[in-house]
Protein backbone atom coordinates (compact mmCIF):
# COMPACT_ATOMS: atom_id res chain seq x y z
CA UNK A 1 0.00 0.00 0.00
CA UNK A 2 2.87 2.37 -0.74
CA UNK A 3 0.93 4.92 -2.78
CA UNK A 4 3.31 7.90 -2.39
CA UNK A 5 6.75 9.16 -3.19
CA UNK A 6 6.85 11.47 -0.14
CA UNK A 7 8.48 14.93 -0.19
CA UNK A 8 12.23 15.09 -0.18
CA UNK A 9 14.18 17.57 1.97
CA UNK A 10 13.12 21.06 1.00
CA UNK A 11 15.44 23.85 -0.02
CA UNK A 12 14.67 27.10 1.86
CA UNK A 13 11.49 28.16 0.12
CA UNK A 14 8.35 30.21 0.50
CA UNK A 15 5.37 29.27 -1.66
CA UNK A 16 7.37 27.89 -4.53
CA UNK A 17 10.21 30.41 -4.69
CA UNK A 18 13.82 29.38 -4.28
CA UNK A 19 17.08 31.14 -3.63
CA UNK A 20 19.07 28.34 -5.27
CA UNK A 21 20.60 28.83 -8.69
CA UNK A 22 19.06 26.84 -11.52
CA UNK A 23 21.19 24.12 -13.11
CA UNK A 24 21.78 25.21 -16.71
CA UNK A 25 22.14 21.56 -17.77
CA UNK A 26 18.40 21.25 -17.06
CA UNK A 27 17.46 24.18 -19.26
CA UNK A 28 15.94 23.73 -22.71
CA UNK A 29 15.00 26.62 -24.99
CA UNK A 30 13.71 24.66 -27.98
CA UNK A 31 11.60 21.53 -28.50
CA UNK A 32 14.60 19.82 -30.07
CA UNK A 33 16.81 20.56 -27.09
CA UNK A 34 14.07 19.50 -24.67
CA UNK A 35 13.53 16.18 -26.44
CA UNK A 36 17.26 15.50 -26.66
CA UNK A 37 17.72 16.00 -22.92
CA UNK A 38 14.59 14.07 -21.91
CA UNK A 39 15.66 11.21 -24.18
CA UNK A 40 19.08 11.16 -22.52
CA UNK A 41 17.45 10.96 -19.09
CA UNK A 42 15.10 8.24 -20.31
CA UNK A 43 18.03 6.15 -21.54
CA UNK A 44 20.09 6.82 -18.42
CA UNK A 45 17.30 5.63 -16.14
CA UNK A 46 16.54 2.64 -18.41
CA UNK A 47 12.82 3.33 -18.19
CA UNK A 48 10.15 1.34 -19.98
CA UNK A 49 8.14 4.45 -20.85
CA UNK A 50 7.32 8.00 -19.83
CA UNK A 51 4.45 10.22 -20.87
CA UNK A 52 4.61 13.92 -20.06
CA UNK A 53 3.24 17.38 -20.59
CA UNK A 54 3.87 20.97 -19.53
CA UNK A 55 1.11 23.56 -19.16
CA UNK A 56 0.87 27.26 -18.42
CA UNK A 57 -2.31 28.91 -17.18
CA UNK A 58 -5.06 27.35 -19.35
CA UNK A 59 -2.84 26.10 -22.19
CA UNK A 60 -0.83 22.96 -22.94
CA UNK A 61 2.63 24.09 -24.02
CA UNK A 62 3.98 20.67 -24.98
CA UNK A 63 3.29 16.95 -24.56
CA UNK A 64 4.94 13.75 -25.75
CA UNK A 65 5.98 10.24 -24.70
CA UNK A 66 8.91 7.84 -25.00
CA UNK A 67 9.21 4.08 -24.79
CA UNK A 68 6.72 1.25 -24.65
CA UNK A 69 3.32 1.25 -23.02
CA UNK A 70 3.43 -2.52 -23.57
CA UNK A 71 6.94 -3.75 -24.19
CA UNK A 72 5.86 -7.34 -24.89
CA UNK A 73 3.77 -6.25 -27.87
CA UNK A 74 6.02 -3.35 -28.93
CA UNK A 75 3.21 -0.88 -28.32
CA UNK A 76 4.58 2.63 -28.02
CA UNK A 77 3.51 5.05 -25.31
CA UNK A 78 1.83 8.32 -26.29
CA UNK A 79 0.46 11.32 -24.46
CA UNK A 80 -2.93 9.56 -24.70
CA UNK A 81 -1.75 6.39 -22.97
CA UNK A 82 -3.52 5.74 -19.68
CA UNK A 83 -1.42 5.10 -16.58
CA UNK A 84 -2.14 4.18 -12.98
CA UNK A 85 -1.22 7.38 -11.10
CA UNK A 86 -1.10 6.08 -7.50
CA UNK A 87 -1.16 8.83 -4.85
CA UNK A 88 -1.70 11.66 -7.32
CA UNK A 89 -5.26 10.26 -7.16
CA UNK A 90 -5.59 11.84 -3.71
CA UNK A 91 -5.85 15.30 -5.29
CA UNK A 92 -9.04 14.21 -7.08
CA UNK A 93 -10.42 12.69 -3.88
CA UNK A 94 -9.75 15.92 -1.99
CA UNK A 95 -11.40 17.94 -4.76
CA UNK A 96 -14.52 15.78 -4.59
CA UNK A 97 -14.72 16.47 -0.86
CA UNK A 98 -14.15 20.21 -1.27
CA UNK A 99 -17.10 20.33 -3.66
CA UNK A 100 -19.23 19.21 -0.72
CA UNK A 101 -17.76 22.05 1.35
CA UNK A 102 -18.81 24.40 -1.46
CA UNK A 103 -22.35 23.04 -1.15
CA UNK A 104 -22.34 23.62 2.64
CA UNK A 105 -22.97 19.91 3.20
CA UNK A 106 -19.95 19.64 5.47
CA UNK A 107 -17.10 21.73 6.89
CA UNK A 108 -13.41 20.95 7.16
CA UNK A 109 -13.40 20.98 10.95
CA UNK A 110 -16.49 18.82 11.44
CA UNK A 111 -16.26 15.49 13.22
CA UNK A 112 -16.14 12.74 10.57
CA UNK A 113 -18.35 10.51 12.75
CA UNK A 114 -21.39 12.57 11.82
CA UNK A 115 -21.69 10.70 8.51
CA UNK A 116 -20.16 7.34 9.42
CA UNK A 117 -22.22 4.23 10.31
CA UNK A 118 -19.59 3.25 12.90
CA UNK A 119 -17.43 5.39 15.20
CA UNK A 120 -13.86 6.26 14.22
CA UNK A 121 -11.92 7.52 17.22
CA UNK A 122 -8.37 6.91 18.36
CA UNK A 123 -8.78 4.55 21.36
CA UNK A 124 -6.06 6.49 23.22
CA UNK A 125 -8.01 9.74 22.73
CA UNK A 126 -11.68 8.66 22.66
CA UNK A 127 -13.05 12.16 23.33
CA UNK A 128 -11.00 13.90 20.61
CA UNK A 129 -12.89 14.17 17.30
CA UNK A 130 -11.12 13.36 14.04
CA UNK A 131 -11.94 16.01 11.45
CA UNK A 132 -11.89 16.14 7.66
CA UNK A 133 -9.02 18.64 7.80
CA UNK A 134 -7.01 16.09 9.77
CA UNK A 135 -7.68 13.41 7.17
CA UNK A 136 -6.63 15.71 4.33
CA UNK A 137 -3.43 16.85 6.06
CA UNK A 138 -2.30 13.45 7.39
CA UNK A 139 -2.83 14.47 11.02
CA UNK A 140 -5.75 12.20 11.86
CA UNK A 141 -3.63 9.67 13.82
CA UNK A 142 -5.10 6.96 11.54
CA UNK A 143 -2.10 4.78 10.73
CA UNK A 144 -1.18 2.56 7.78
CA UNK A 145 1.08 0.30 9.84
CA UNK A 146 -1.34 -2.57 10.43
CA UNK A 147 -3.00 -2.32 7.02
CA UNK A 148 0.41 -2.63 5.36
CA UNK A 149 0.55 -6.22 6.62
CA UNK A 150 -2.27 -7.20 4.22
CA UNK A 151 -2.04 -7.77 0.47
CA UNK A 152 -5.50 -6.95 -0.88
CA UNK A 153 -4.59 -6.25 -4.50
CA UNK A 154 -6.96 -7.71 -7.10
CA UNK A 155 -5.32 -8.57 -10.43
CA UNK A 156 -7.24 -8.34 -13.68
CA UNK A 157 -10.45 -6.96 -12.18
CA UNK A 158 -11.93 -4.45 -9.79
CA UNK A 159 -11.99 -5.69 -6.20
CA UNK A 160 -15.45 -6.96 -5.27
CA UNK A 161 -15.18 -5.47 -1.78
CA UNK A 162 -16.98 -2.12 -1.55
CA UNK A 163 -15.62 0.87 0.34
CA UNK A 164 -18.25 0.28 3.02
CA UNK A 165 -17.27 -3.36 3.43
CA UNK A 166 -13.60 -2.48 3.55
CA UNK A 167 -13.95 0.18 6.23
CA UNK A 168 -16.29 -1.96 8.31
CA UNK A 169 -13.52 -4.57 8.30
CA UNK A 170 -11.01 -1.92 9.38
CA UNK A 171 -12.91 0.01 12.07
CA UNK A 172 -15.55 -2.40 13.47
CA UNK A 173 -14.13 -4.56 16.27
CA UNK A 174 -14.96 -7.93 14.67
CA UNK A 175 -13.62 -6.85 11.26
CA UNK A 176 -10.94 -8.85 9.44
CA UNK A 177 -8.57 -5.84 9.36
CA UNK A 178 -9.46 -4.33 12.74
CA UNK A 179 -6.69 -3.59 15.20
CA UNK A 180 -5.83 -0.81 17.63
CA UNK A 181 -2.71 -0.31 15.50
CA UNK A 182 -4.97 1.28 12.90
CA UNK A 183 -4.22 4.36 15.03
CA UNK A 184 -0.94 5.83 16.20
CA UNK A 185 -0.32 6.96 19.76
CA UNK A 186 -0.42 10.63 18.72
CA UNK A 187 -3.39 12.82 19.56
CA UNK A 188 -5.48 13.58 16.45
CA UNK A 189 -4.32 16.86 14.92
CA UNK A 190 -0.97 16.91 16.70
CA UNK A 191 1.41 15.02 14.40
CA UNK A 192 1.85 14.60 10.65
CA UNK A 193 1.88 10.92 9.67
CA UNK A 194 1.17 10.08 6.03
CA UNK A 195 -1.87 7.82 5.83
CA UNK A 196 -3.29 6.06 2.78
CA UNK A 197 -6.04 4.70 5.02
CA UNK A 198 -7.15 8.18 6.05
CA UNK A 199 -7.07 9.37 2.44
CA UNK A 200 -9.29 6.52 1.28
CA UNK A 201 -11.66 7.29 4.15
CA UNK A 202 -12.22 10.72 2.57
CA UNK A 203 -13.55 8.97 -0.54
CA UNK A 204 -15.84 6.78 1.54
CA UNK A 205 -17.14 9.86 3.34
CA UNK A 206 -17.93 11.51 0.00
CA UNK A 207 -19.90 8.36 -0.78
CA UNK A 208 -21.76 8.53 2.55
CA UNK A 209 -22.55 12.24 2.33
CA UNK A 210 -23.76 12.18 -1.28
CA UNK A 211 -25.38 8.71 -1.17
CA UNK A 212 -23.57 8.04 -4.45
CA UNK A 213 -20.78 5.54 -5.18
CA UNK A 214 -17.52 7.44 -5.03
CA UNK A 215 -16.41 6.57 -8.57
CA UNK A 216 -19.80 7.62 -9.95
CA UNK A 217 -19.70 10.89 -8.01
CA UNK A 218 -16.28 11.78 -9.46
CA UNK A 219 -17.36 10.98 -13.00
CA UNK A 220 -20.55 13.02 -12.71
CA UNK A 221 -19.08 16.03 -10.90
CA UNK A 222 -15.42 16.21 -12.00
CA UNK A 223 -14.49 14.09 -15.03
CA UNK A 224 -17.53 14.64 -17.25
CA UNK A 225 -17.96 18.39 -16.58
CA UNK A 226 -14.26 18.96 -17.33
CA UNK A 227 -14.22 16.70 -20.39
CA UNK A 228 -11.79 14.18 -18.87
CA UNK A 229 -12.94 11.32 -21.10
CA UNK A 230 -10.02 8.98 -20.46
CA UNK A 231 -10.06 9.07 -16.66
CA UNK A 232 -11.51 6.18 -14.64
CA UNK A 233 -11.44 4.72 -11.15
CA UNK A 234 -12.75 1.38 -12.39
CA UNK A 235 -10.61 -1.04 -14.37
CA UNK A 236 -13.78 -2.46 -15.91
CA UNK A 237 -14.46 0.92 -17.54
CA UNK A 238 -10.92 1.29 -18.89
CA UNK A 239 -9.95 -0.13 -22.31
CA UNK A 240 -6.97 -2.39 -21.57
CA UNK A 241 -5.49 -1.59 -24.99
CA UNK A 242 -5.07 2.03 -23.85
CA UNK A 243 -3.31 1.16 -20.59
CA UNK A 244 0.42 1.19 -19.95
CA UNK A 245 1.40 -2.20 -18.56
CA UNK A 246 3.00 -1.77 -15.11
CA UNK A 247 6.56 -3.02 -15.06
CA UNK A 248 7.51 -4.52 -11.68
CA UNK A 249 9.21 -7.62 -10.34
CA UNK A 250 6.45 -7.71 -7.70
CA UNK A 251 3.83 -8.45 -10.36
CA UNK A 252 3.74 -12.15 -11.19
CA UNK A 253 0.13 -12.42 -12.34
CA UNK A 254 -0.63 -12.99 -16.02
CA UNK A 255 -3.10 -10.10 -15.59
CA UNK A 256 -0.71 -7.27 -14.66
CA UNK A 257 -3.32 -4.55 -14.09
CA UNK A 258 -4.48 -4.47 -10.48
CA UNK A 259 -6.90 -2.68 -8.17
CA UNK A 260 -7.36 -2.40 -4.40
CA UNK A 261 -10.45 -1.93 -2.21
CA UNK A 262 -9.24 1.39 -0.74
CA UNK A 263 -8.96 2.84 -4.26
CA UNK A 264 -9.67 6.55 -3.51
CA UNK A 265 -6.12 6.85 -2.17
CA UNK A 266 -4.37 5.72 -5.34
CA UNK A 267 -6.44 3.82 -7.91
CA UNK A 268 -7.07 6.40 -10.64
CA UNK A 269 -6.05 5.73 -14.24
CA UNK A 270 -5.73 8.62 -16.67
CA UNK A 271 -3.59 10.24 -19.37
CA UNK A 272 -1.27 13.21 -19.02
CA UNK A 273 -3.58 15.17 -21.34
CA UNK A 274 -6.67 14.38 -19.27
CA UNK A 275 -4.98 15.11 -15.96
CA UNK A 276 -3.64 18.36 -17.42
CA UNK A 277 -7.26 19.54 -17.61
CA UNK A 278 -7.60 18.99 -13.87
CA UNK A 279 -4.24 20.66 -13.18
CA UNK A 280 -5.11 23.67 -15.33
CA UNK A 281 -8.43 23.91 -13.50
CA UNK A 282 -6.64 24.13 -10.15
CA UNK A 283 -4.12 26.62 -11.56
CA UNK A 284 -7.05 28.72 -12.84
CA UNK A 285 -8.67 28.81 -9.39
CA UNK A 286 -11.24 26.10 -10.09
CA UNK A 287 -12.31 27.21 -13.57
CA UNK A 288 -11.67 25.54 -16.91
CA UNK A 289 -13.15 26.86 -20.15
CA UNK A 290 -16.05 28.45 -18.29
CA UNK A 291 -16.78 25.48 -16.04
CA UNK A 292 -16.36 26.39 -12.36
CA UNK A 293 -15.54 22.96 -10.98
CA UNK A 294 -14.58 24.24 -7.53
CA UNK A 295 -14.97 27.62 -5.85
CA UNK A 296 -12.02 29.99 -5.71
CA UNK A 297 -12.22 29.87 -1.92
CA UNK A 298 -11.94 26.08 -1.84
CA UNK A 299 -9.01 26.07 -4.28
CA UNK A 300 -7.29 28.71 -2.17
CA UNK A 301 -7.82 26.55 0.93
CA UNK A 302 -6.35 23.52 -0.84
CA UNK A 303 -3.22 25.55 -1.66
CA UNK A 304 -2.81 26.89 1.89
CA UNK A 305 -0.28 25.42 4.32
CA UNK A 306 -2.19 23.67 7.10
CA UNK A 307 -1.89 23.26 10.87
CA UNK A 308 1.56 24.82 11.12
CA UNK A 309 3.18 22.60 8.47
CA UNK A 310 5.99 23.98 6.30
CA UNK A 311 4.95 21.89 3.28
CA UNK A 312 1.57 20.15 3.72
CA UNK A 313 -1.59 21.71 2.29
CA UNK A 314 -4.93 19.91 1.75
CA UNK A 315 -3.85 16.76 -0.12
CA UNK A 316 -1.20 18.88 -1.84
CA UNK A 317 2.32 19.59 -0.66
CA UNK A 318 5.50 21.41 -1.62
CA UNK A 319 8.33 19.29 -3.00
CA UNK A 320 11.76 20.17 -4.33
CA UNK A 321 13.19 19.03 -7.66
CA UNK A 322 16.81 20.07 -8.27
CA UNK A 323 16.63 22.97 -5.81
CA UNK A 324 13.36 24.33 -7.22
CA UNK A 325 10.18 23.84 -5.19
CA UNK A 326 6.69 23.29 -6.56
CA UNK A 327 3.22 22.49 -5.26
CA UNK A 328 1.42 19.26 -6.14
CA UNK A 329 1.64 15.54 -5.46
CA UNK A 330 3.73 12.48 -6.39
CA UNK A 331 2.66 8.87 -6.58
CA UNK A 332 4.32 5.48 -6.61
CA UNK A 333 2.97 1.94 -6.76
CA UNK A 334 4.00 -1.39 -8.23
CA UNK A 335 5.00 -0.58 -11.80
CA UNK A 336 4.10 3.10 -11.80
CA UNK A 337 5.43 6.53 -10.91
CA UNK A 338 3.50 9.78 -11.31
CA UNK A 339 4.26 13.45 -10.75
CA UNK A 340 1.86 16.43 -10.92
CA UNK A 341 3.22 19.80 -9.82
CA UNK A 342 2.97 23.48 -10.62
CA UNK A 343 4.71 26.71 -9.75
CA UNK A 344 2.19 29.07 -8.09
CA UNK A 345 4.37 32.04 -9.09
CA UNK A 346 4.44 31.35 -12.84
CA UNK A 347 1.40 29.05 -13.27
CA UNK A 348 3.57 26.57 -15.14
CA UNK A 349 2.62 22.96 -14.40
CA UNK A 350 4.19 19.60 -15.21
CA UNK A 351 2.85 16.05 -15.33
CA UNK A 352 5.06 12.98 -15.81
CA UNK A 353 3.90 9.33 -15.78
CA UNK A 354 5.95 6.15 -16.03
CA UNK A 355 5.08 2.46 -15.99
CA UNK A 356 8.18 1.88 -13.90
CA UNK A 357 8.22 2.11 -10.11
CA UNK A 358 10.57 4.64 -8.51
CA UNK A 359 11.36 6.10 -11.93
CA UNK A 360 13.65 8.83 -10.50
CA UNK A 361 12.35 11.38 -12.98
CA UNK A 362 13.37 14.56 -11.12
CA UNK A 363 15.48 15.78 -14.04
CA UNK A 364 12.63 15.28 -16.51
CA UNK A 365 10.33 17.29 -14.22
CA UNK A 366 12.93 20.06 -14.01
CA UNK A 367 13.53 20.11 -17.77
CA UNK A 368 9.81 20.49 -18.43
CA UNK A 369 9.40 23.23 -15.82
CA UNK A 370 12.38 25.17 -17.15
CA UNK A 371 11.19 24.82 -20.73
CA UNK A 372 7.71 26.01 -19.78
CA UNK A 373 9.06 29.01 -17.93
CA UNK A 374 11.21 29.95 -20.93
CA UNK A 375 8.16 30.17 -23.20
Amino acid sequence: MNRLLFPLALCIVLFGSSSCRRDEALNANTIEELEEKISAEFDKRKLTSISYCVVKNQDIIYSNALGFADEASNKLATDSTRYLIASVSKTITATAFMQLVDQNLVALDDDINTFLPFPVRNPDFPTTPITYRMLLTHRSSISDDYQNTFDLDCFGSDCAMTLEQYFENVFVSNGAYFDNDNFSNAKPGSKEDYSNLASALVGYLVERITLTPFDTYCKDHIFTPLGMKKTEWRLANTPLAELAVPNSSEITSTSPHYTFPDYPNGGLRTTVLDLSIFLRTIIQNGNFNGTQMLSQASVAEMKTLQLGSSQQCLSLYYETFNRETYLGHSGGEKGCTAEMYWDPNTNVGVIVFSNEEDAKDDNVVSLLFNYGENQ
